[in-house]
């Protein structure tokens, strides 16, 4: 082995060992930060996030514990150094986010911190404007907390629904639009809450016939409804664009890794 190549394996190692550190490094400073501010060692907090301010979870714990040092003490400092990292996250925030601040939404016992979390938890909802959104926000369809869910609900009806407009307009989904639209985890946790939401079914109804695979396993008044529903908006769709699938009203096929695509073959 030449001592060019022995020298380029330890540098990879290197840059190896150093990543794996950093990783770790990063787990410990979280779960550091988390004890402090939930014990309210609030000056500590922001001592030890201040170099990851430019991590969102950092610059969360910092924002929220100048938050707290503001409510205990009035102190005008504090105040600001709050509203300003706030603005920032207001901007920075989105679904990778959500997880974050629901830790902060769940401080039960800092009334403030409560308060500025929710309206953060707007801010990174209001952010979610791609695909990849709907895919991480599936998760928070199936947590109890109300606002989250309707916060949820309301942000995929927002992605999804232009997207039915496109078809209906006589064009064609793209192939990550088809994707996103017939994902069986998202097809399936909107029909948990077909019970509860007419938002759910307003969804449902949008992707149309992809949904209807999945309908044998719910039952119930409302289902009954949703699959009538779903039924008399491919029915209009195809009266309108006789050569339609549920994804293209000129009837064009997409290639992707998905089943549902392709099943449209009787009606699209």
């Amino acid at each position: 082995m030449t001592k060019a190549k022995i020298i380029g394996i330890m540098s990879v190692a290197f840059i190896l060992l150093l990543s794996s550190s950093s990783l770790i490094f990063a787990e410990i400073w979280q779960t550091k930060a988390i004890s402090l501010f939930s014990d309210d060692y609030y000056e500590q907090c922001m001592e030890l996030t201040q170099e990851y301010k430019k991590d969102n979870l950092g610059l969360m714990f910092l924002t929220f514990s100048h938050l707290q040092e503001y409510t205990f003490n009035n102190t005008k400092y504090d105040k600001e150094k709050y509203k300003n990292y706030l603005m920032l996250l207001e901007d920075k925030t989105g679904s990778n986010d959500i997880e974050n601040l629901l830790f902060f939404v769940d401080q039960k016992d800092k009334p403030a911190v409560v308060k500025a979390a929710r309206r953060l938890l707007k801010a990174a909802f209001k952010n979610c404007t791609e695909n990849e959104d709907v895919e991480r926000l599936i998760p928070f369809l199936k947590i109890s907390d109300d606002e989250t869910n309707d916060l949820t609900l309301k942000t995929i009806q927002r992605i999804i629904t232009p997207k039915r407009k496109v078809v209906s307009k006589g064009g064609t989904l793209r192939k990550k639009d088809i994707i996103m639209m017939s994902d069986p985890e998202l097809i399936k946790a909107l029909l948990e809450k077909v019970t509860v939401s007419s938002k759910a079914a307003k969804i449902l109804v949008s992707i149309e016939e992809p949904v209807l695979k999945y309908m044998s396993g719910y039952d119930g008044e409302k289902i009954g409804k949703l699959e009538n529903k779903i039924n008399k908006a491919m029915s209009k769709r195809k009266k309108k664009y006789p050569e339609s699938n549920w994804y293209s009203a000129i009837g064009k096929t997409r290639s992707h890794g998905r089943s549902e695509v392709g099943d449209g073959g009787d009606d699209g």
